[in-house]
């Protein structure tokens, strides 16, 4: 009942037949190869990306800032290429986790794009999501410099209380900078006995 509420909510902002079509889109390069070899210091336990940002910088700006939902089918269908192509799924039990957003942020552009991706893509997949973390208020990130980023994500996230968690999580966020809020949720994660979290990301801007 519940997921038919939210269909019906959901499909009054964007076409929901769009959903399922098999449409002839862009894919860009893959940048999976190149992350997975920094990840000896990092929480994570893999790091897929499924874009470098320039290449679709205009779309995802318009989804993220200007609330397009209409893009969310274009990454919905590249984080799934990806969870696909790398075999994510293989792992009894795994779920899908979004990065979470800050309510005052909600409140500033009344969406979060993150949490309808996932969704979306939990419905593509057929893998359940969950939602463990709370974010706590902090800095915007891409006003920082790499060593403020690390030091703003320290204590940025928290583990809700009474949550059931898989041994394994894919992490889903919009782009991968410098690993800070990856790291800062995996870690959280990791501490309550998660055993394995891999990183989806829709684009790099490394």
């Amino acid at each position: 009942m519940i997921k038919k509420i939210a269909h019906v909510i959901m499909s009054i902002f964007f076409d929901m037949s769009k959903y399922g079509e098999t449409r002839n889109i862009y894919y860009p390069q893959d940048l999976t190869e190149h992350y997975n070899m920094e990840i000896a210091h990092s929480e994570l336990d893999g790091v897929y990306v499924a874009a470098h940002y320039k290449d679709i910088s205009y779309t995802i700006e318009a989804y993220k800032y200007r609330s397009d939902r209409q893009h969310v089918w274009e990454y919905v269908d590249l984080l799934a290429r990806i969870v696909e192509k790398y075999d994510l799924l293989s792992y009894d039990g795994v779920v899908l986790v979004s990065v979470p957003m800050h309510w005052s942020r909600y409140m500033i552009r009344w969406f979060n794009h993150i949490d309808l991706l996932t969704s979306w893509l939990s419905r593509r997949l057929g893998v359940d999501k969950i939602k463990p973390i709370w974010a706590s208020w902090s800095r915007r990130q891409s006003k920082l410099t790499k060593i403020k980023r690390i030091k703003n994500r320290e204590h940025a996230f928290t583990l809700k209380s009474g949550v059931v968690l898989p041994k394994t999580v894919i992490l889903i966020d919009d782009i991968i900078s410098t690993w800070s809020t990856a790291n800062a949720c995996a870690k959280i994660l990791k501490d309550a006995g998660v055993e394995r979290v891999y990183g989806v990301f829709v684009a790099s801007n490394q």
